[in-house]
């Protein structure tokens, strides 16, 4: 989680210093063209934040009840699962951003770009929805992870609305707040609070 982290924000800090985001999708392949270096190396940062959270998402469901054991820990293990995709989906764009900073702005770019903006939306979706899925098992464990769960699940549907163009700011801020959840599991995750939620060795 915390590798995904870093490496999230080394690829959103390079595409923001390629201002590869222009009005028109030929704008944008010239400004790759132009800042091949910085976009190129923040594909390659997408590219490993993905490989980094399908790892994690791998890791994380080890450490979950198993998933015959209640209904909660099967929202867990879809969370786990949603995670998995977004990072492979991520890689997509990723690969997709570095094949722009070769090709670009010639090369079939405009295809290109739909496909790394598109995947790079359907991951950041994925990811909100594990948010909101691994919400109940959180709540379940209680104490301080409650106000976590709750945290998580808002900002798992804030994380939807990549879809709007007109919700550029709430991208933004849900960008950074994804960006502390990261860090923040990535914590809980190393130093071993890690417990099933309460009575999940029962069965219901």
């Amino acid at each position: 989680m915390l590798l995904t982290a870093a490496a999230t924000a080394a690829s959103v800090g390079l595409r923001l210093l390629a201002d590869a985001d222009q009005p028109t999708a030929q704008e944008s392949l010239y400004a790759i063209a132009d800042s091949r270096a910085a976009y190129g190396f923040g594909g390659a940062a997408r590219l490993a934040s993905g490989l980094v959270l399908w790892a994690a998402a791998g890791r994380l469901s080890r450490l979950l009840p198993p998933v015959q054991a209640t209904l909660l820990a099967r929202a867990a293990g879809v969370a786990c699962f949603l995670l998995a995709a977004s990072g492979i989906v991520t890689a997509v764009s990723g690969v997709c951003a570095i094949a722009l900073a070769l090709l670009a702005p010639g090369g079939g770019g405009d295809v290109l770009l739909a496909i790394r903006w598109a995947t790079g939306a359907l991951g950041f979706t994925l990811a909100g929805l594990a948010l909101a899925a691994l919400a109940p098992a959180q709540w379940r464990t209680g104490g301080v992870m409650r106000v976590y769960a709750v945290a998580g699940a808002a900002l798992g549907v804030a994380m939807l609305f990549i879809w709007l163009d007109s919700a550029t700011l709430m991208h933004r801020l849900t960008g950074i707040a994804f960006l502390v959840w990261l860090i923040l599991a990535g914590l809980w995750l190393l130093t071993g609070r890690v417990a099933p939620p309460a009575g999940a060795s029962q069965g219901g």
